[in-house]
Parts: structure tokens; C-alpha cells; sequence
């Protein structure tokens, strides 16, 4: 993925006004299963008629009924049914059951549904999650390509990363945005402190603004994150940065960190605390996961930036509509041996194998991924759409937040990689999770949550080779 892929929408998109709330919540306020017609609980009209994906109702009379299932905030919940009612207004003998909700224990019960050939026959799947589900033997997803799903509007060089859903060939996942790490400005504090983000940065430089803002004023903090945005933005490319590899080499299965190398991740990490770069673990740990938004602080303005996600962005901006934001570039070590960051995906879409109707599931996602009406409705509720035809339909309709275009842009420079399929998992996110914890309750020493790590992670990773 090149940044040219971006640089002619962020033009046009540069004239448009922010949105609030992109409905990335994992708490949607409200949820309607699917009526007893099959229809959902959302109505809306037919689409109209346009040139691309709409094919003519099903020949067949014979009643077929998919589940979908997803997760995701009430914007997302809202245009994903109205997309779902469109083509069940196209195809009256096709029926799509809704399943949505939160994020958490979705994997978890996932898992268990595949395994029990009980799961939902579209599925949406953490793209870090789903090599589970489609290497080393499992067997659980069907091949796109074996069926008649259009992939002439995805650029190649993106959909054919093995982070976007490509595995050995076989297209077992369709990505649903771009997705990747972001430094979300409130720009105002910026400028009171005299702090760029525009130019590339250094780890250091942020302990040193940090330092500088909270000397300055107390009750700001330069960097607003919490534990595992630490886990999956700092250590996760830090590590990258420091080593040049990923956590786990997939080829030999052996982690790549020598012990001085965590120590100094997680001296780092102790020294954003330490000099109040970000305010105290008990304090943050109110406003875990995908919560930065609900933190008073953040609503109130005393943060100069958060590292966020690009699917993220509008859901913080929406929290404090009083400041004005941009976005900046992503620190790197100055001898880093890789960037580290990556664009990838937010989600992948996919049919599983237990699907008893996969011609009728690979309709609904040409339909969703391809028709004009569709990729307006759906916007901009799963990131920044990953077609340039999807977010030429969005620029055009002034649906494509330039914030979130620009961050897409500036992920894009980046030449990282994607994070390894043994470490995205949850037990060795865990194991980091509770040494960074360790480490931000002053419970442990970097040296001492280095060597804890050491013997975690590989136990773990004997446990695979076994």
C-alpha cells in the first residue's frame, strides 16, 4: 500500500467538514435482531438503480436464510442493516439474519461456534485473529476465489497481503478498511506548547514534550493512552523497531527480543509514567480498551494528543467538539531497523465452511463491497473504505472525515510489518499486558518484567512447537 492511494481523495476531501461519531463503540446503545419477515428492525428504501452490482433477484424460489455476524457501534449497526435490507429488497427469497454486538468475548465465542460447525455463515473477524481459523491445518473459511465475488475494484498489492485475508494463494477473507496506528492532535495545545507532529519524531522526543507540558501545567498531560493501546501501539512496533522482525518468527516459531531489548521497552514504558508523559495506570485503567473517549480528561481538553487508530479518530473527536484536531506523524526509534507501523485492516469479512448457501453469502458481499448505494450507506462506518472506488463515492458525498483520510495517508508512508500470527493471540497479549501493568503499578522492574517475559513467552511458544 503506497500513499498514492490516498493523496488524490485527502484533495478532495480536505474541503469537507468533520463528522461526529463514526459508531467504532463497542457499546452500541441499542440492538434489534432480524423481524420475523427476515427483514431487520432498520427500514429503509430500495436502492436506486446505478451501474455496478445490481444484479436481478434470485431465480430460484427456494427461501435461504444467512446469519451475519459483527461487531461495532450504533452507526455501524445502523448503516450495516440498511445495507442488509437493500439487498433483501433485491433478493426477496434471501433472508439475512443479524448478529451483532460488542467485541468483547466475540472471538472466544466464535471460536467456539466454528468448532462446533454452529457459527454464522458471514462473519466479520479480527484480522490478527483470524490466521487461527486458516493456517497450520484449520480449515474453517471458504475461498473467495472459488466464488462469484468481484474483486476488480481492490488494488492488489493491498488485498494480497496475508493481513487483508490472502493465505497461500487462497482468498479467505475480504478486508473492510484501511486500518493502522494514529496520532490524533489537539491542535490548539499544540501550539500553546510549540510541539510539531508534522515532522517524524523519536520515542525520546516524546518523553521530552511530555515532560515539558506537565512542568508547564499540571493538569495536562501530553499523551493520553492506557494499557493495552501501550501493549498494541508502543511495544508492538517499538519491538519491531528495535529488532527488525516481528515479536514471534512465524518460519521458526522463536521470539525475537533478546532480554536487553525488552528491558529497554519497558524502561521506556516506565518512563512515560515516571515523568507524567501519561497520567497513572490506576487512573487510566477506568477507561480501558476502545474507552479513551470516555475519559473526562479527554472531553475536557487536557491532552495534547492520544495515539489512536485510524477507525478510531471520529469517535474522539466526537468526544470533545470544542477542540480543533489534526493529525501527526507516528515516533520512531532513530536507529529503528523498521517502521514498525503497518496499514492493514480493521476487520475481515468471510463465509464460513459450514455455510449451506455460499453462492447466496458471496452475493451479499459483492453487494456489500461493490454497489454504489451500498458503499454510500456504509460510509465510512468501518474506517476508511478499502476500495478507491468506495472512497471516491464517500469523498463525493462529503462522507469521508479528511482527518481520518489524512491519518490513512500518513499510516500509508510507513513500510512496517504486520504483527505475527502467534503473537496477536491472546495468550501472549496477555503475558505483555500484565508485565506492562507490572511495570506502570511500579510492581516490577523493566529488568525484572524482561526476564518474566523471557520465561512466558517462551513456555508459550514451546506449547506451539509440541
Amino acid at each position: 500500500m503506497k500513499k498514492k492511494l490516498l493523496s488524490g481523495i485527502l484533495a478532495a476531501t480536505m474541503v469537507t467538514g468533520l463528522l461526529a461519531g463514526c459508531g467504532n463503540s463497542d457499546n452500541p446503545s441499542s440492538q434489534a435482531s432480524g423481524n420475523a419477515d427476515g427483514s431487520s428492525s432498520t427500514s429503509s428504501e430500495a436502492p436506486a438503480d446505478n451501474t455496478s452490482s445490481d444484479a436481478p433477484p434470485a431465480s430460484s424460489d427456494e427461501q435461504i436464510t444467512l446469519r451475519f455476524s459483527w461487531w461495532g457501534g450504533d452507526e455501524r449497526l445502523a448503516a450495516t442493516l440498511e445495507v442488509i435490507d437493500q439487498f433483501q429488497d433485491l433478493h426477496p427469497n434471501i433472508t439475512i439474519e443479524a448478529e451483532y454486538g460488542s467485541s468483547d468475548g466475540y472471538h472466544d465465542k466464535l471460536a467456539t461456534q466454528l468448532q462446533g460447525g454452529t457459527a454464522p455463515d458471514i462473519i466479520q473477524v479480527d484480522p490478527e485473529t483470524f490466521p487461527q481459523y486458516v493456517t497450520g491445518g484449520a480449515d474453517y473459511f471458504i475461498d473467495l476465489n472459488d466464488l462469484n465475488f468481484d474483486f476488480s475494484n481492490f488494488e492488489e498489492s493491498y488485498i494480497g497481503q496475508q493481513v487483508n485475508g490472502r493465505y497461500d494463494g487462497h482468498q479467505f477473507g475480504i478486508p473492510t478498511g484501511l486500518a493502522g496506528g494514529a496520532v490524533l492532535v489537539n491542535q490548539d495545545l499544540a501550539d500553546q506548547f510549540n510541539i510539531d507532529f508534522t515532522k517524524q519524531f523519536s520515542w525520546d522526543q516524546l518523553l521530552e514534550w511530555g515532560r515539558q507540558v506537565h512542568e508547564a501545567d499540571e493538569s495536562v498531560y501530553l499523551l493520553c493512552t492506557n494499557q493495552s493501546y501501550i501493549t498494541n501501539l508502543i511495544f508492538f512496533n517499538m519491538a519491531k523497531q528495535l529488532s527488525g522482525k516481528t515479536l514471534i518468527d512465524q518460519e521458526n516459531v522463536e521470539f525475537t527480543l533478546s532480554e536487553e531489548q525488552l528491558t529497554q521497552i519497558y524502561s521506556y514504558i516506565k518512563a512515560l509514567y515516571d515523568n507524567n508523559v501519561i497520567p497513572p495506570a490506576s487512573y487510566m485503567a477506568q477507561y480501558e480498551g476502545d474507552n479513551l473517549q470516555s475519559d473526562p480528561n479527554w472531553m475536557s481538553g487536557k491532552y495534547v494528543c492520544t495515539l489512536s487508530y485510524i477507525s478510531t479518530i471520529e469517535v474522539m473527536t466526537a468526544a470533545n467538539t470544542n477542540a480543533n484536531y489534526s493529525v501527526g506523524m507516528l515516533p520512531k526509534l532513530d536507529d529503528s531497523k523498521n517502521d514498525g507501523y503497518i496499514v492493514n485492516c480493521p476487520q475481515v469479512l468471510g463465509i464460513a465452511k459450514s455455510c449451506e448457501h455460499p453462492e447466496a453469502a458471496a452475493m451479499f458481499l459483492d453487494y456489500f463491497f461493490n454497489n454504489d448505494t451500498a458503499l454510500e450507506t456504509l460510509g465510512t462506518t468501518r474506517s476508511v473504505p478499502p476500495t478507491e472506488k468506495a472512497r471516491t463515492i464517500c469523498a463525493d458525498k462529503g462522507i469521508l472525515n479528511p482527518l481520518v483520510a489524512n491519518a490513512a495517508d500518513i499510516a500509508s508512508s510507513y513500510s512496517g510489518l504486520a504483527n505475527d500470527k502467534y503473537s496477536s493471540l491472546q495468550e501472549p497479549k496477555q503475558i505483555l499486558n500484565d508485565q506492562i501493568e507490572a511495570v506502570g503499578y511500579a510492581q516490577s522492574t523493566p529488568e525484572d518484567a524482561a526476564k518474566e517475559t523471557l520465561n512466558l513467552m517462551n513456555n508459550y511458544i514451546s506449547n506451539i512447537q509440541k
